[in-house]
């Protein structure tokens, strides 16, 4: 008996020698797989490379007219200037040539780049454009393409501006200790739409160096910035048009030339996504509609009523992209390329943002 039950106990043993063998082998092998996942995975990212060659190849296939060209998932969506169409229709049928201007942003943790570019429309009667092009990746194929095209852009002349420091500043990486979070750009980028809206400096975190380019022209400076580009001369009034408000207020910066209410043609937002963060950079990218309902007809300057322009004097809306540039925290640079008047309230094409905010009538 006693050896019986020395070799139970030997049989017991191998028995659970070898469960443990077991065990440990499938963990092992469930790791490697695990492991193997996650390198596939990898291999899936698109980091800032991979994303800047997806937008060449989509640029390409564009300069080509080949929208055959474009690595699209099977399930994808374009829309230009809101409208949701036909990849190969539109700008792809019109297109001429690039310009000499192209800006890009990232966001590879979302699959996201975009640019903006400049570039000229049409062949027999040409004339320029500013363009910008949004693209989600997922896998390496574009699952998203948001275009809006300013057409007849006059302001592509002054782009790239002659001063180098509004791209070193734009692309510069800022210090780990000045940088926000993602959800602390996004909400800032939102305050500035709500700080326009509302004509309050105050909604917004803006610096007080705090230069804004809208479709190639000056719209904003601060008080001891220098220009980038050509500051707007006071244009011809065409039939009695008076020119942009931005052309009275030009010099007190971002925030303070709200307060001016200067910009009170502006009564709401609507349709604000940001699909683009680059935290490294501190720049946010959101697409957004400015609504102007019409009823705000002039403004005061210095004791005497300014009329705004007619395109801001009856209901319609501004489809917007823009870059924002933080350091430390605020809103130092703007650069914005949109495209309108529009049908009010017509959105983006892209619904689902954030809940829109108007001001109330007669306000």
């Amino acid at each position: 008996m006693h050896t019986v039950r020395i070799q139970g106990f030997r049989l017991k043993s191998l028995v659970g020698y070898s469960a443990g063998i077991l065990t440990l082998s499938l963990a092992f092998i469930a790791l490697a797989h695990g492991m193997k996942v996650k390198a596939a995975e990898r291999a899936d990212e698109c980091d800032e490379g991979c994303l800047k060659g997806v937008m060449d190849t989509y640029l390409d296939a564009l300069s080509k007219h080949d929208p055959s060209l474009v690595p699209v998932a099977a399930h994808y969506r374009y829309t230009e200037n809101g409208a949701q169409i036909t990849l190969g229709e539109a700008l792809w049928v019109t297109f001429n040539s690039y310009g000499k201007y192209r800006h890009d942003v990232y966001d590879p943790e979302t699959g996201g780049v975009a640019t903006y570019l400049s570039i000229i429309e049409n062949h027999e009667m040409p004339y320029p454009d500013f363009l910008a092009i949004r693209l989600k990746v997922a896998k390496r194929k574009i699952t998203e393409i948001e275009t809006v095209v300013d057409r007849h852009a006059q302001g592509t002349e002054n782009m790239p501006p002659k001063d180098p420091t509004w791209m070193e500043t734009m692309n510069r990486i800022e210090p780990e200790s000045t940088r926000i979070s993602r959800e602390a750009l996004k909400t800032a980028a939102l305050g500035y739409m709500r700080a326009v809206a509302f004509h309050n400096g105050n909604l917004a975190p803006f610096a007080e160096s705090c230069i804004r380019l809208e479709n190639g022209t000056l719209s904003a400076l601060g008080p001891n910035d220098n220009p980038p580009i050509p500051v707007m001369k006071s244009p011809p009034l065409a039939n009695g048009n008076p020119p942009p408000p931005s052309f009275f207020v030009l010099g007190l910066g971002c925030g303070k030339q709200l307060d001016q209410k200067s910009y009170t043609f502006i009564t709401g937002y609507e349709d604000a996504h940001f699909p683009i963060v680059d935290i490294k950079r501190q720049i946010v990218f959101a697409t957004f509609d400015f609504m102007r309902r019409g009823n705000v007809e002039s403004w005061t300057f210095e004791g005497r009523s300014v009329p705004y322009p007619e395109s801001m004097r009856y209901p319609n809306e501004i489809l917007n992209t823009e870059i924002f540039k933080f350091v430390d925290g605020k809103i130092t640079r703007v650069e914005a390329v949109f495209e309108g008047p529009q049908s009010y309230m017509r959105g983006t094409g892209w619904p689902g943002g954030t809940k829109a905010e108007s001001r109330p009538i007669g306000e």
